[in-house]
């Protein structure tokens, strides 16, 4: 209940079953009382005031009954819930609507394993204070846990919290906006162009042109479970203007939790790109050679068969396969380079060289212009490009005046 609402002064509201409208100080506010069984056939009432009109009240109840239609309000639904309890309800409620891939689902169980069960699994929600949740942050920091970590295992906290306030569980999530101070700022993903240039020199030299193909697609900024996902069908090859074209359609991604592929990260991840050049004829080269290993390996292969494989048994290659394949030109050159390092720095240099952001955001798979900004790092190069050219408007000379 919110406020000092004298509930002897409620008066049920015609036509409008489970609403109540009550005076207050200037003039009159609106209620909800309404009872239902929970999963353990226990009678209990939900109750909340407040509303501004009768409206607003009934989209309040409606929702609290969905919810209680689709399972989410339960037995749950008390003042003992526990915050292990709460984050299973939350966890299986994700997967049934598919709302969590398998690779989010692994990493949220880990952090909730690790970090949180051990201090708050037996837990009430409701028992929780927000100092004593600050207190459990500030010693991650002088456990010497980086701040992304610190961040991630805060972010299933607040998942947990902020659905349990959304459902009622809790009337407020007292750990909003906590604190992460003090911890290591992860390092700065950064490539500096000549080491770039070192980097992709040493592959063309140094591995297969197979193998070189794949790099040059990481290159071009695409995830690296998008490329592990490229099937035959991915890449369809055209003329434009008399120029030879490829598209490259990303649809499906392999993770370690989905061999086999699944969903992309989200839905703007699904996308085409439209490649020429040298790509072209290196695509077209990696369609025929990868047909090649399977018929070499006695393996069928269709349109749906995956791109990259491994040469001495035709399987498709592990999602984690780009790695090791990086590290091998790595030891070549001594550039330490890894896939998604290869995303942020196709974003700075689109930026530094004045591309559209919202083509930016569309080619890398973006949900928003925000995520796009933060992948672009600074760079020694863009650093120089930018003071020689504010250098003439900063610091004109006066031409003897």
């Amino acid at each position: 209940m919110k406020g000092n609402d004298d509930m002897a002064k409620w008066k049920p509201m015609k036509r409008h079953p489970n609403i109540y409208e009550y005076p207050v100080k200037n003039g009159k506010k609106y209620g909800i009382r309404f009872t239902y069984y929970d999963a353990e056939h226990k009678r209990r009432e939900y109750k909340k005031s407040g509303f501004r009109d009768w409206q607003e009240a009934e989209v309040a109840l409606h929702k609290f009954q969905n919810d209680i239609d689709n399972g989410f309000i339960n037995a749950l639904n008390n003042r003992r819930t526990t915050v292990e309890a709460y984050y299973e309800v939350i966890r299986k409620r994700s997967v049934d609507i598919g709302k969590w891939r398998p690779a989010t689902i692994a990493q949220k169980d880990m952090y909730f394993a690790k970090h949180l069960k051990p201090v708050f699994g037996n837990m009430a929600l409701t028992d929780i204070s927000r100092q004593q949740y600050q207190h459990f942050i500030d010693s991650k920091v002088k456990d010497g846990y980086a701040k992304t970590t610190i961040s991630t295992i805060n972010s299933v906290m607040q998942i947990i919290m902020n659905a349990a306030e959304r459902n009622d569980v809790i009337s407020k999530n007292k750990l909003k906006d906590i604190s992460i101070e003090g911890a290591k700022e992860p390092k700065p993903a950064k490539l500096e162009p000549q080491d770039y240039q070192l980097f992709m020199k040493t592959a063309r030299e140094y591995l297969s042109k197979y193998w070189y193909t794949l790099i040059c697609l990481l290159a071009l900024g695409a995830r690296r479970e998008e490329i592990s996902g490229l099937r035959y069908k991915s890449l369809k090859f055209f003329k434009q203007g008399g120029q030879e074209a490829c598209e490259i359609t990303y649809d499906m991604a392999r993770t370690r939790y989905e061999e086999g592929g699944g969903k992309l990260k989200n839905h703007a991840s699904y996308r085409k790109n439209y490649v020429t050049g040298e790509l072209v004829e290196l695509l077209k080269f990696s369609l025929q050679y990868s047909k090649n290993i399977c018929t070499q390996c006695g393996r069928q292969y269709n349109n749906d068969s995956f791109l990259f494989v491994m040469e001495d048994y035709g399987e498709p290659i592990h999602p984690e396969y780009p790695n090791k394949i990086f590290k091998k030109v790595e030891r070549a050159c001594g550039v330490h380079v890894y896939p998604h390092l290869l995303r942020h720095y196709f974003a700075t240099m689109a930026r530094s060289n004045n591309f559209s952001p919202t083509d930016i955001m569309h080619w890398l798979g973006h949900s928003s212009l925000t995520m796009t900004d933060s992948y672009t790092r600074p760079t020694k190069q863009g650093a120089l490009k930018l003071i020689n050219e504010m250098n003439g408007t900063l610091f004109k000379p006066n031409n003897g005046k």
